[in-house]
């Protein structure tokens, strides 16, 4: 019998069994199992000893749990590799345990057409740790159908726009109906960020003229009439067009923002409204005071941290996704004379699934959320549950198996972003990631990567699963 941090390569391909964990999912309570896994899935769930099916992998005193799907990664790769490589971006995916990452389409050159959206996924190819899938961007109906041949995982709006963005751009809301027409089409995801670029600029201005260049001056305007007025817009296209919407990064506008989602759905629990928030873990009080524009800008005051974690609790908030963000720490650093100068957002990728899994051991998700949170959902809405999101038979064999007795401070000098830097630097946290496995290969163990540049390409083409090139 082999540990789980060991090497089982040889085993990859063939039958195994993974033995005496206990396997937490979306829709069962935990139990500690068999898993059984052989070429790249998961053939059979069986009680605890059971299993003889070929090498034995002990995972006795451990959770085992799905890889988590982030639907919402930046990783600057082409164009920005200065911040963030597709090698060091996907280092950091596996070694925190996620298995899939999701990139906007926001690298340089923009993600606007099929010839671009080609040169990115060959870009990619043999050089991501974990699998991934790529957004599509833009406006042009007949890009996106081209796009969505090719195996875009969905369309990104973006209703704000910042300089060397603009072709991603949906100025109005007459852009933002014909995206949402032609993806009812496409049946594809629908990623929104949400915003009233006029103005928040207005806002914007006001504040400056009154002197204000404090981080707490650009969550407001994060959190105000613009970015509300944009959902508000969204809410109403989607309801009158019948068609499902994702919304990025909505902690971020705020709990108002969350309100009138909350309010959406209940008038129309049919049309398929789903939203994703970062894991809710820096504190106004606390880190906004301690690190500046460097948390910008999803921190949170207190009361709005246990807004946020109660609706991811409840399943208000359907899923968790990073929004990282890298910048280094120059280039953060240039707004602490002047917090407007600073670029939004950090790196997350090794650290949300630790914070969530510390959330559950302190009793603040139950097991199910957990996984249908970081997991499941991500899948759902990404049309991709036949593969990803699950460890039940048939999908995917791509698992984390953490140690819940363990725990592990989080030290920037040792994670893999490129940048170098996390905002949770110190933070003490519940629960070690032992081991992280990609199609039943292990990719990752105690933050050493083990396989680098196994990953594969996951498409999505007329409501089917594909899968690309490693």
């Amino acid at each position: 019998m082999t540990s789980p941090g060991e090497a089982i390569s040889a085993a990859h391909g063939s039958v195994w069994v993974l033995r005496g964990g206990r396997l937490l999912s979306a829709d069962a309570a935990p139990a500690v199992v068999d898993l059984v896994i052989g070429g790249e899935r998961v053939l059979a769930v069986e009680p605890a000893g059971t299993a003889d099916a070929g090498p034995v992998v002990d995972a006795d005193g451990l959770d085992v749990l799905p890889g988590a799907i982030d639907l919402h990664v930046h990783l600057r790769d082409p164009g920005q590799t200065h911040k963030e490589t597709v090698e060091t971006g996907t280092a950091a995916a596996a070694a925190g345990g996620t298995t899939l990452v999701c990139d906007m389409p926001s690298t340089q050159p923009q993600v606007v057409s099929v010839a671009r959206y080609d040169d990115k996924r060959r870009s990619w190819t043999r050089r991501s740790t974990v699998d991934y899938a790529l957004w599509a961007g833009g406006t042009d109906p007949d890009a996106l159908r081209a796009m969505a041949a090719a195996g875009a995982v969905g369309v990104k709006i973006y209703m704000a726009t910042s300089p060397g963005f603009e072709q991603l751009y949906s100025p109005d809301a007459a852009a933002v109906r014909r995206v949402l027409a032609t993806s009812g089409e496409l049946g594809w995801a629908v990623s929104v960020h949400v915003g009233d670029q006029a103005a928040s600029d207005a806002h914007r201005d006001a504040l400056i003229a009154a002197g204000r260049r404090d981080p707490a001056a650009v969550l407001e305007v994060a959190r105000g009439p613009g970015n509300l007025a944009g959902l508000r817009t969204v809410l109403d296209l989607a309801a009158e067009l019948r068609q499902r919407v994702h919304f990025a990064h909505l902690s971020a506008y705020g709990t108002a923002a969350l309100d009138m989602f909350l309010a959406a759905r209940v008038a129309a629990p049919g049309l398929g409204l789903t939203a994703e928030t970062c894991f809710p873990a820096l504190s106004e009080e606390e880190d906004l005071v301690r690190l500046g524009v460097r948390v910008l800008p999803t921190v949170f005051a207190a009361p709005a941290r246990d807004r946020l974690l109660a609706a991811l609790a409840d399943g208000g908030l359907d899923a968790i996704a990073t929004d990282h963000a890298p910048h280094t720490g120059e280039e953060k650093d240039r707004g602490l004379a002047d917090a407007w100068a600073a670029p939004a957002g950090y790196p997350a990728l090794e650290t949300s699934l630790p914070l969530a899994y510390d959330a559950m051991l302190r009793g603040v998700l139950d097991p199910r959320r957990l996984v249908d949170a970081t997991a499941t959902a991500p899948a759902r809405i990404l049309g991709i549950g036949g593969r990803k999101g699950s460890l039940a038979p048939g999908r995917d064999a791509d698992l984390v198996l953490v140690d819940p007795a363990g725990s592990w401070r989080v030290d920037e000098t040792l994670m893999h972003s490129k940048v170098g830097w996390s905002p949770l630097h110190g933070r003490l946290l519940r629960g070690r990631l032992q081991t992280t496995y990609l199609r039943g290969r292990p990719v990752a163990h105690r933050g050493e990567i083990l396989a680098a540049g196994t990953g594969r390409f996951v498409g999505r083409t007329a409501g089917d699963d594909t899968e690309g090139e490693a």
